[in-house]
């Protein structure tokens, strides 16, 4: 029998495309088929392109200047700045613009947005591949008597005053050497970088970021800072559990610098506690620099130590001198409300007779509020009150975390006596540019039983050149060490005193022999 023939299936139409679901649209039904409860919110959308801030008037933006000058400016209407060897050079095209934008001061001394580079000036694989075996720098001497070069300042000084702009000056002092084509593609490329760095400032607007205001200060005046760098400032608020809704202790003699970056790094969704050892606060400067908002602003309180430790020595002793002290308040307020009264009465006998009609109206002239400059902002950083010291104090609440970065007080006595002002539990990190010091407190804390989880680290940083085929460390680096950090978890006095059974005779007698048996 002939084999039985099957007819062919129809052509089908192609299947349309499908459509991408929404992620905003709200469908609680599919939230349930994938296991969420009845009713749930959809997920959230996914994050957009983010841009930088734009710079504007009153914010203060950081100046790299070919990348080895620094320079702080505060942006005004009309303000000028030394940039290079340009003096009075206009800033208003920074307003407006993000930050990160790259600028660069030609001859005439006017920022203007930076150009690339031309693909001549840089050496590609192709250039290295095809000219870098043929070319050899063991001939080219051209740092002898300058022979090589057909320009001299001369010339140079008159290319200047007829208005050639630098890149046009690195053509011509490139085109003018005799030695600059026997040069191989990296000789060629470091030679365009030299001259450009000579003759043309090229600078970077920055956003006064603790990282970036950390580098600047190690770079120009490491001093004000204690030599703290950026990876060991990283480092520390790591290991102080710096986020929102924290409460940290910070001791610091660095000028400010890890008090603002603590409050960066909550958002003003916290309280963070500046700490100091004398009558009055130490200067805060560095963290003004970094654009602090309102809320991270009045997030910042100085308070003493001293004062913390003797409110929380009067909450462990039961509370005894609160009422004392709120009575003395209480008398204090009394005092000068009556002092007030007694001040307006006076007042009003006087304005009766009408012999201060004039002082009154002058007194209305002074209240009248005077007028803000455009971009001003409050650089005010508060003092703790002595409510919020009686709070902070209370054995209920306690900070979250302890940065001390003090070269200047003995890590073991500061620890001693700020680390009873903790929550249980809470972490604390202590920088100090000399490792003994450290060791020392590491092993009277272990003696003690005072934390756990106690580590003494070292940061280790080094720039590397990265380049097409020539990715190294840099020849040059800073010598010495970025500190040393010191880092655990506190135990309270009152856990230890259990585990170890002892009653209140042997916790004094462990105190005083430091924690040895």
């Amino acid at each position: 029998a002939p084999p039985r023939r099957v007819p062919l299936a129809e052509p089908q139409p192609p299947c349309p495309p499908r459509a991408r679901p929404d992620p905003a649209a709200d469908t609680p039904t599919n939230m349930t088929e994938l296991g969420g409860l009845p009713g749930a919110p959809p997920p959230p959308a996914l994050p957009g392109v983010k841009t930088a801030p734009a710079m504007g008037v009153g914010d203060t933006v950081l100046l790299e200047m070919n990348g080895d000058k620094w320079a702080f400016i505060k942006l005004k209407r009309d303000g000028t700045a030394v940039i290079g060897k340009h003096k009075n050079v206009s800033l208003n095209p920074l307003i407006g613009a993000p930050f990160g934008s790259t600028y660069e001061v030609d001859q005439d001394g006017v920022l203007y947005p930076a150009e690339p580079d031309p693909p001549e000036w840089t050496a590609g694989d192709d250039a290295i591949n095809a000219i870098d075996d043929d070319r050899n720098n063991a001939d080219v001497n051209d740092m002898r008597d300058n022979s090589a070069q057909q320009l001299d300042q001369h010339d140079i000084a008159r290319l200047k005053r007829e208005g050639v702009g630098g890149r046009s000056l690195v053509e011509a002092l490139a085109a003018s050497s005799a030695t600059f084509a026997k040069k191989t593609a990296y000789a060629q490329e470091k030679y365009v970088k030299k001259k450009l760095r000579k003759h043309l400032v090229r600078c970077r607007a920055r956003r006064p970021t603790p990282r970036a205001v950390c580098e600047a200060y190690f770079h120009k005046q490491p001093a004000a800072t204690n030599y703290v760098r950026y990876d060991a400032l990283g480092m520390l608020l790591a290991l102080g559990n710096a986020g929102a809704e924290a409460q940290p202790l910070v001791v610091e003699t660095c000028g400010g610098l890890i008090v603002g970056a603590v409050a960066e790094r909550l958002g003003g969704r916290g309280r963070v506690v500046a700490g100091h050892t004398g009558g009055t606060p130490p200067s805060l400067d560095i963290a003004r620099l970094m654009n602090l908002g309102d809320a991270e602003r009045e997030s910042i309180a100085t308070a003493p130590v001293t004062e913390l430790i003797a409110a929380r020595a009067r909450h462990a002793a039961g509370g005894e001198g609160e009422e004392d002290e709120k009575d003395d308040s209480d008398g204090a307020a009394d005092g000068v409300d009556k002092a007030d009264g007694d001040k307006g009465a006076e007042g009003v006998d006087k304005g009766a007779d009408g012999d201060n009609g004039a002082d009154e109206d002058k007194g209305a002239e002074a209240r009248v509020p005077r007028e803000r400059p455009e971009g001003w902002r409050s650089r005010r950083i508060e003092s703790a009150s002595p409510d919020l010291i009686r709070d902070l104090a209370t054995p209920s609440e306690g900070f979250t975390s302890l940065i001390l970065a003090a070269p200047a007080l003995d890590p073991a006595t500061a620890l001693r006596a700020l680390l009873p002002l903790l929550a249980p539990s809470a972490p604390f990190a202590v920088w100090s540019y000399a490792a003994q010091p450290l060791a020392e407190a590491l092993d009277e804390l272990r003696r003690s039983s005072s934390a756990v989880n106690l580590t003494l680290q070292e940061p280790w940083l080094r720039r590397h050149q990265v380049l097409p085929r020539r990715t190294h460390p840099t020849m040059t680096t800073t010598a010495g060490s970025g500190g040393y950090v010191l880092s655990g978890n506190v135990i309270p006095e009152g856990e230890r005193k259990r585990q170890r059974g002892d009653d209140d005779e042997t916790a004094l007698k462990r105190a005083r022999t430091g924690g040895a048996d």
